[in-house]
């Protein structure tokens, strides 16, 4: 199952672009004047890779014993802060990865190289309460800085799911946990809720209507509804999980998204198909290939996860369609490339066609096939 987690985090009153000087009661921020988490929303946070892939890091403190990296790339954060005696939902991040283990320093440093985060003491040492704090010994302040920056990254999920409400939400305890009389959501820095699907619902659903369509959201909303709604029912496989620190967060976030996809495409086509190969009828799980008609190299995000943009065929048929060598009309009949000679075509007892006549939108992604792919 997908993680989903309240988190407390700092108030900050600077939109939590930079320190703001509040007075915290307890945890790292009285210790400091200051909590790494009020960068949230900074676009010094936004981590771009070599191919424009963009990714928001962000801050929380200690997770305790969260099951991070099973459910890395799989995680929701719904994070929290307590001002005036109420709670309020300040962002939530979905598809996200915790970076606090040991074995993910390297990852951490190397975040904090690529952003430059060193930069950021000046924005906590200008804030007064800090300068208090550390009876205005900056060499104390640079040495605790220097220290603890690498913990600064301990988050990173893809920016299109990264929400940071330009309004915080009030919010209702008894509405949130659906718990007759209750009057307060967990307020501990250093520790988090565990949130079933039907709670994280809630959580998203207590943004007003207004704010979900505001221009600022650019559909964050219903980006995050759509992955909770279609997150995974099952921790990820032990051969997947991010346990060596020295690959990119990047890379670790990109291939298990990768991977997700490409199983729900499969779950989707095995639906569409019966289970069966879309022309012999082939039930052999083994055999069969989940196969993209417009390339995946050439799909859009959205095309690459979209049912009518596949077929499931067996493995010599995946291979024939996916070297062009044989495509289909929109009847759903097979066309073969001159390249087949006729004993190829006799060994393999082609032409055969699909079992179903294509619909409009896989029509239009076969269309594409027999333009671009189709010898």
């Amino acid at each position: 199952m997908a993680l989903f987690i309240q988190k407390p985090v700092f108030w900050n009153t600077a939109g939590y672009q930079h320190p703001s000087g509040v007075i915290a009661t307890s945890g790292y921020p009285q210790q400091t004047g200051y909590g790494h988490e009020e960068w949230n929303n900074s676009p010094k946070m936004l981590l771009t890779t070599g191919n424009k892939q963009r990714y928001r890091v962000f801050n929380t403190q200690s997770i305790g014993k969260a099951p991070l990296d099973e459910n890395a790339g799989q995680t929701f954060v719904f994070m929290t802060a307590s001002h005036s005696g109420g709670q309020y939902l300040v962002g939530i991040a979905g598809n996200a990865m915790g970076l606090f283990g040991a074995h993910h320093k390297p990852q951490r440093d190397d975040i904090v190289q690529q952003l430059s985060l060193h930069n950021l003491w000046q924005d906590a040492w200008n804030v007064q309460n800090v300068q208090t704090q550390y009876q205005d010994d900056q060499k104390e302040f640079l040495k605790d800085w220097n220290n603890a920056l690498h913990e600064l990254p301990n988050w990173v999920c893809p920016d299109e799911f990264f929400w940071w409400l330009s309004t915080p939400v009030l919010l209702d305890p008894e509405v949130i946990t659906g718990v007759p009389g209750r009057q307060r959501l967990l307020t501990m820095f250093n520790s988090y809720t565990n949130l079933d699907l039907a709670t994280a619902r809630r959580y998203l659903n207590a943004i007003p209507v207004n704010q979900r369509q505001a221009v600022a959201a650019a559909g964050k909303w219903q980006r995050l509804s759509n992955a909770i709604g279609c997150a995974p029912l099952k921790p990820l496989a032990a051969e997947d999980m991010p346990t060596n620190g020295s690959i990119p967060v990047t890379t670790v976030l990109s291939t298990v998204h990768a991977r997700r996809g490409q199983e729900q495409f499969r779950a989707d086509l095995m639906q569409v198909w019966g289970g069966a190969c879309a022309v012999t009828g082939l039930t052999c799980n083994e055999v069969l290939r989940a196969s993209h008609v417009k390339p995946w190299a050439n799909s859009t995000a959205p095309e690459r996860l979209d049912s009518n943009n596949g077929l499931l065929l067996s493995a010599n048929l995946d291979a024939l369609f996916d070297k062009g060598l044989i495509t289909f009309d929109n009847n759903g009949q097979m066309q073969i490339s001159p390249r087949l000679s006729a004993s190829h075509r006799t060994a393999l007892s082609l032409p055969m066609a699909l079992r179903h006549v294509p619909n409009q939108q896989l029509a239009v992604y076969l269309d594409h096939h027999r333009k671009n792919v189709f010898h």
